[in-house]
Parts: C-alpha cells; structure tokens; sequence
C-alpha cells in the first residue's frame, strides 16, 4: 500500500518539504483598493414617505373631528378651549397635513426636498404647541390635576419636544442610510 503524500510534508526524494503558512498576496487594482458595491437604492424613503402620506390623512380626519367638537359650546367650556386656541390648533393641523401629505409624496419619488419639508413641519408644529402651552390652554389640565398651571405648561412642552425630536429622528432616517437614492433637490432654490 503507498503512503498518502498529505501526511508528511516530504518530497518524493525524501526532502522535507516547505510548506508556506498566512494570508494570500494582495493584488493591487490600482484604484485604491475600493470596493464598490452597486445595488438599487435602498427604500428607506419610499416606506417612510407612505407612512408620511398615511400619517397626513389620519391626522386631517382627526382634525375634522375635533372641529365637530369645537363645534359644541358646552365642550369647549368643559375643555376650556377659547377661539385662540381653536385657531392655533387649526392652523398647526394644515400645516401638518400638508407637510407630511406632500413631503411623504416627495419622499416616495426620492426626493431630497420632502425630508426638509416634513422636518420643516415638524419644526412649526413644535413651535406651535409652545405658543398654545403659554397661550392658558392647560387651565383646565391644571384644574384636573390639582398643579400649577406653569409646571403643565412645562411637562406639555417638555413632552412635545421629546415627541417631535422622534419624529425628526425617524423623518431623517433616509438621510442617514448608505445608498438612499435621493436627488439633490432643495426646499428653497
């Protein structure tokens, strides 16, 4: 029987043989040694401009919701919600929609205008619910509570900025991944 040649590292004279031990050559492409890989954009914009558009259409039904509330004297004296605050809250909903309805719209067409006007939005919007927060709206959630009426007002600005921060942050993620496939349209100019 012939002895298996992988078992000792000889040659067939009887010298040892070497054996070479670590990584392979390199080969240098001479462009860097970069490696692109190419694939279809990633549909992080599109998946989040169709929540955007869906987002946008909840919210107008729940704004013409709330103006049948409004619409009843006796609950907006329970809620004691004045016409200021009606006004501030219609305006802020139009703006929302429409942000979020046209941005999610240029979103899913991968545009890089409809991350800014969503954020945009969602900017205004935060603005907004501190104007309504020192304009006495939570008079009666202080009443309710038993607290005063400025520590409200603070926890309702405090809790606003944490939820529009999210917003942004999840508004933002096709910016933040590799290969998004945004044109470089801008909001203004």
């Amino acid at each position: 029987m012939e002895p298996n040649p992988f078992d000792e590292p000889t040659t067939e004279n009887g010298n040892q043989q070497i054996l070479i031990d670590g990584q392979p050559a390199q080969i240098s492409t001479g462009f860097g040694n970069q490696i692109i890989m190419l694939q279809p954009p990633s549909s992080a914009s599109k998946v989040i401009g169709i929540l955007l558009v869906i987002w946008g259409v909840l919210n107008s039904v729940f704004l013409l919701l709330a103006i049948i509330g409004w619409s009843s004297q006796e609950l907006r004296e329970e809620q004691g919600i004045d016409g200021l605050a009606i006004a501030l809250n219609l305006i802020s909903g139009v703006i929302s929609i429409g942000t979020s309805i046209l941005g999610g719209v240029w979103m899913m067409n991968y545009q890089r205008r409809g991350v800014h006007l969503v954020l945009l939005g969602i900017i205004i919007g935060f603005l907004f619910s501190i104007i309504l927060s020192l304009t006495g709206s939570t008079d009666a959630a202080a009443q309710d509570t038993g607290l005063n009426e400025s520590v409200v007002s603070g926890i309702a600005v405090g809790v606003s900025a944490v939820c529009s921060a999210l917003c942004g942050l999840i508004v933002a993620i096709p910016l933040m991944v590799s290969n998004n496939g945004l044109d470089d349209s801008k909001l203004f100019g």
